[in-house]
């Protein structure tokens, strides 16, 4: 193969796998979070996006860059668990994955869909029904390992971003009305944005989808450490500018009716109010179409991830393709709960183990520099603290910075952690200056 054909494949490898990453974490939620950032910010919306971008865009493309010095093979499919103690690695894996697998993530894909989807046009749908169609479609797209982020990069993505650019282009073509000059929030601007992104919980499903998308570069031909950074890198890329434009396009419709509706409508009568405003009964099949995509992409991604941690869990004991059929069994039974009573459930677990996602996420960025797995694991550890006590709502956690927000465990978890590179760095040089001495 010449170089050029070399490039143009290269090109077309990096935007499948960019547009696979873009729509595995755009979900349903990221559908509802920046309307809602947008009308409450008004016109300063741009300031409040920005902490949107840093805690969502940031951190999920970081939690994807995990996967290009982690060994699946020796290691796990968790990126981040390699340098915690393998029980504490176990733990972790074993519920972020069944947290955004079967037991929450999964199943409220199929419950969003019919609550938005399905129910505004055919209100006397059976919701089982659907779930069952639902995730037969994801077992179809889902039971071939290996075509898992090209049927979404090829397929899927692509009808899913023409989707969003026809309701945003019309959105920004004819305003719904006149930016609020005044935010309708407490908080300052940005720390609503933060607050909004940390919301979506990106992080736990780029880590969890890390492994996908390395499998995916490897079998596209790139083997060596240059050529993976390089693929991963403009993937990623990829991504986070569609999010961003897609993100931003959303928040600056939400704020042009900052004026015009009630300030106490819910996140998701906002969006179905501002699809029909935008373009009347058109607007709820577009964003029937628009929810319809993000989950199921979200869906068949997910899906692939846990059948394929189960399967190295039970080291290969329960085959890929028999879980992918049991995780969407059960997903369709859980799904028929409800999305208010899925995340009323499962909402105090995801708080405490989001923390250590995040912790281990920046850890493992900078796991070259960080020679001791003792930090892994105190900060780690740390982290689950403080999402319990602020799960159970301990008195003083309210107190802390950058409470207001629900990151109180933030600065606690970075001083544990600098305190503990500093003391493990100090012995290990120690250790060595010791050693060179006894050699001389």
């Amino acid at each position: 193969m010449n170089k050029t054909n070399l490039n143009e494949k290269s090109k077309m490898d990096f935007m499948v796998i960019g547009f696979a990453i873009f729509s595995m974490l755009f979900g349903a939620g990221n559908l509802i979070f920046p309307p809602f950032l947008g009308f409450m910010t008004g016109s300063a919306w741009i300031v409040g996006f920005i902490g949107y971008v840093l805690a969502d865009i940031i951190l999920g493309v970081s939690g994807i860059m995990t996967s290009l010095d982690h060994d699946y093979e020796k290691d796990g499919a968790v990126s981040i668990s390699s340098r915690v103690d393998k029980r504490i690695g176990l733990l972790l894996g074993l519920t972020m994955i069944t947290c955004i697998g079967p037991a929450v993530v999964i199943p409220r894909t199929a419950a969003t869909t019919f609550e938005i989807s399905i129910l505004p046009l055919l209100p006397n749908f059976n919701p089982l029904v659907f779930s069952i169609i639902f995730f037969l479609i994801v077992i179809a797209l889902t039971i071939t390992k290996s075509k898992v982020v090209d049927v979404i990069g090829k397929v899927l993505t692509p009808i899913l971003l023409v989707s969003l650019a026809i309701l945003i282009i019309k959105g920004i073509a004819t305003p719904i009305g006149d930016m609020s000059q005044v935010p309708q929030i407490e908080n300052n601007v940005f720390a609503e944005g933060i607050a909004q992104g940390y919301q979506t919980m990106d992080a736990l499903g780029a880590v969890a989808l890390a492994a996908l998308v390395m499998n995916s570069i490897i079998s596209k031909g790139y083997t060596n450490r240059a050529e993976k950074r390089k693929i991963l890198i403009k993937s990623n890329a990829v991504a986070a500018i569609f999010l961003i434009l897609v993100y931003g396009g959303l928040c600056y419709i939400g704020a042009t009716a900052s004026t015009s509706l009630d300030p106490e409508i819910g996140q998701t009568l906002l969006l179905t109010t501002l699809t029909h405003l935008i373009m009347g009964y058109w607007g709820k099949v577009l964003l029937a179409i628009i929810v319809f995509f993000a989950c199921l992409t979200t869906a068949v991604g997910l899906t692939s991830v846990a059948a394929e941690y189960y399967e190295e869990v039970s080291k290969g004991r329960l085959s890929y393709k028999v879980l992918v059929v049991a995780i969407c069994a059960i997903s369709t039974v859980i799904s028929t709960v409800g999305v208010s009573d899925i995340i009323k459930v499962a909402g105090p677990l995801l708080d405490i183990i989001y923390p250590v996602a995040v912790t281990l996420i920046v850890l493992t960025l900078m796991s070259n520099k960080i020679k001791s797995n003792v930090v892994f694991n105190i900060s780690a550890i740390v982290a689950c603290l403080f999402g319990v006590m602020n799960v159970l709502k301990v008195g003083f956690i309210q107190s802390l910075p950058l409470a207001e927000v629900g990151l109180s465990w933030v600065i606690p978890v970075l001083i544990v952690s600098v305190i503990s590179i500093v003391v493990t760095s100090s012995k290990s040089n120690k250790g060595e200056k010791l050693k060179d001495t006894q050699i001389s």
